[in-house]
C-alpha cells in the first residue's frame, strides 16, 4: 500500500512538473521548478532527469535548464484532435464581447491556477482592458482564480490556501477562511467578481465551465472598467456567461449547468411556500 500511494504521488509531481513548464513557455531551472511546486531540488531533479530519458523533455547543454520535448508537442496534437476548448470556446468569447461589449476571456486550469489561453478584446471601447494569452491570475485574488480555485480537488485548495497570499491592491482578498467562504458562494451561484482586486478600478466577472460530469474544464469571464462592470453584476451578464459556459459544458459531456439550475428552482419554490 504504502508503495502504491509513493507511486501515485511520482505521478502527481510529475504531471505538476509538466503543468509548470507549459505555462512558463520557457526554460527552467530546477531550482525554479522546485519553488513553484513546494517541493525539494533532489525530488525534481530525479524526476526532470527520467522525464529527459522517455525525451517528454529536454535540457539545454549550455543552461542546464529543462524545456518541453518534441514528444510532448506529439502528444499535444494527437489529444488537441480530440479535444480544443480554445477552439471550441472563440465563437462564444466573441458573440460575448459582441452582446456585452467588454472584453472576453478563456481560463484553463493549472494545479488550482488558472492561465489565460484566449482573450478577445472589446473593440467597441475607446480604452480597451486586455489580458495576454498565457497570464497566470492569482488564485485567491481574481474571479479567474476563486472560480478556478472553487471547483478543483482539496488537494489543489489546500495547496493554494497554505502558502503566502499576496496581494495586488488594497482590495485583494487574502484571508484564507474568507476565500473559503467565498468559495462555497462560488459554488453555489457558479459565478465570481474580483472588483479592482487585481487593478483598481477593473472588474472581472467569470463563471466556470465543465467536463464529463463535475470535472472543471476552464474558467470564461468579462473584463471592464467598473462603471460597466459594476460590483454586483448585471443580470444579463451573469445570465450571458452562464449560457456560454452551459452550451460548451454540454458539448463536453457535462450537464452540471442543468443540474444546478434543477437545484436553483428547487430551492426557489421551497422559499416560496415560506
Amino acid at each position: 500500500m504504502e508503495k502504491k500511494l509513493n507511486s501515485v504521488e511520482a505521478v502527481k509531481v510529475t504531471v505538476r512538473i509538466l503543468d509548470e513548464l507549459a505555462a512558463a513557455q520557457r526554460p527552467m531551472g530546477v531550482t525554479a521548478l522546485a519553488d513553484l511546486l513546494n517541493e525539494t531540488k533532489p525530488r525534481v531533479h530525479r524526476h526532470l532527469s527520467t522525464l529527459r530519458e522517455m525525451g517528454i523533455v529536454e535540457q539545454d547543454q549550455t543552461t542546464d535548464r529543462y524545456r518541453l520535448g518534441w514528444r510532448v508537442f506529439q502528444l499535444g496534437e494527437a489529444a488537441g484532435n480530440q479535444f480544443d476548448l480554445r477552439l471550441r470556446a472563440e465563437p462564444y468569447l466573441a458573440r460575448l464581447r459582441d452582446e456585452l461589449r467588454e472584453t472576453a476571456v478563456l481560463a484553463v486550469p493549472l494545479n488550482g491556477r488558472p492561465m489565460v489561453i484566449l482573450n478577445i478584446d472589446n473593440v467597441y471601447a475607446r480604452i480597451t482592458i486586455s489580458v495576454k494569452p498565457g497570464n497566470r491570475p492569482l488564485p485567491h485574488c481574481s474571479a479567474l482564480g476563486r472560480v478556478t480555485l472553487a471547483f478543483s480537488p482539496a488537494a489543489a485548495q489546500e495547496d493554494v490556501l497554505g502558502g503566502e497570499l499576496l496581494a495586488e491592491t488594497p482590495s485583494s482578498m487574502v484571508d484564507p477562511q474568507e476565500i473559503r467562504q467565498r468559495m462555497e458562494l462560488i459554488r453555489e451561484q457558479f459565478y465570481d467578481v474580483s472588483d479592482g482586486e487585481v487593478l483598481i478600478g477593473i472588474n472581472t466577472v467569470a463563471v466556470p465551465i465543465f467536463r464529463d460530469g463535475d470535472v472543471l474544464a476552464g474558467v470564461v469571464g468579462i473584463i471592464g472598467s467598473i462603471q460597466n462592470v459594476p460590483n454586483p453584476p448585471l443580470r444579463r451578464q451573469v445570465d450571458a456567461l452562464h449560457a456560454c459556459a452551459a452550451e460548451l459544458s454540454s458539448q463536453l459531456q457535462s450537464d452540471a449547468y442543468e443540474r444546478w439550475r434543477f437545484r436553483r428552482q428547487a430551492h426557489e419554490s421551497l422559499n416560496a411556500l415560506r
